[in-house]
């Protein structure tokens, strides 16, 4: 077996200038340099994803927003913006912090049922939002998708009904679904 080297500064500027330069051809609209784009970075997405989201489904949703974000931003990026890399990793910082903010949504829709897991035994913050994460991972995905769709990305239930090509009531219907389910799922403490 051969001995590991690291990097030399050489290879790391070149490899810089290769990601620019793939990046400028997703700019323009290349699928296959998109594709290579993906291959070289779309592991360390993900494993900054899950440093933050265990539910694997929902890590795979978001790194999946993470580089349709990248796809259509692309055309925007100059080579003189420097290395890709911190480019994407701050696109998928981004789309993390809609992900929380929209948890928190989530959980304040869900009312007292979420807020009251906590009581017996208190739940710190950290495992309530695991424990919803793993709830919401456990929907169907009709109706995760209605609530990605409102509670993260902060549409209305018009604006999700018209992205989704569907009634309104059908998205209201799946918006009470899921919440009931979620609440189900979260019994409310009957003492304190």
């Amino acid at each position: 077996m051969g001995e590991l080297k690291p990097a030399s500064w050489p290879d790391l500027l070149d490899a810089a200038a290769s990601a620019r330069q793939l990046l400028q051809r997703v700019g323009q609209g290349d699928r296959d340099a998109f594709q290579e784009f993906y291959a070289s970075y779309g592991a360390r997405v993900m494993a900054m994803v899950r440093r933050h989201v265990v539910v694997r489904q929902l890590a795979e949703e978001l790194v999946q927003d993470v580089f349709v974000a990248v796809w259509l931003g692309a055309r925007w990026y100059r080579e003189d913006m420097g290395d890709p890399e911190p480019w994407l990793l701050g696109i998928t910082r981004h789309k993390l912090q809609d992900h929380w903010r929209g948890m928190r949504g989530l959980m304040k829709a869900m009312g007292s049922h979420a807020r009251q897991a906590q009581v017996k035994p208190r739940m710190p913050d950290a495992d309530l939002r695991l424990a919803v994460e793993e709830a919401l991972g456990s929907l169907p995905a009709e109706q995760r998708c209605v609530l990605d769709l409102i509670y993260q990305r902060g549409l209305t239930f018009a604006e999700t009904a018209r992205a989704l090509g569907l009634p309104r009531g059908t998205v209201k219907s799946r918006v009470h679904a899921a919440l009931v389910t979620l609440r189900t799922m979260f019994p409310r403490s009957t003492s304190s």
